[in-house]
């Protein structure tokens, strides 16, 4: 996996994770926002795998406007 990946999941996975614990979601009402299992949503938030571009638009959905802009902010930073 290439470095930018692997920073791009792990920068994804532990933004989910905090914005999950910020609005005391559990990981499975997450993952069922998401439309994704649990296990999976579990390894997005260790960054062992990456959110497909449908689970990334559903995240952006929970964001405040704020939110999304820093979200996409962070992600601009990471050398793709």
């Amino acid at each position: 996996m290439k470095k930018s990946n692997r920073e791009l999941n792990v920068y994804v996975g532990t933004y989910a994770h905090e914005f999950r614990m910020r609005n005391d979601i559990s990981q499975e009402q997450m993952a069922e926002l998401l439309h994704i299992s649990t296990r999976f949503y579990q390894a997005l938030e260790y960054g062992r795998h990456g959110m497909g571009a449908q689970t990334i638009c559903r995240l952006l959905i929970l964001l405040s406007e704020e939110e999304q802009l820093a979200f996409i902010a962070e992600i601009a930073k990471i050398n793709l």
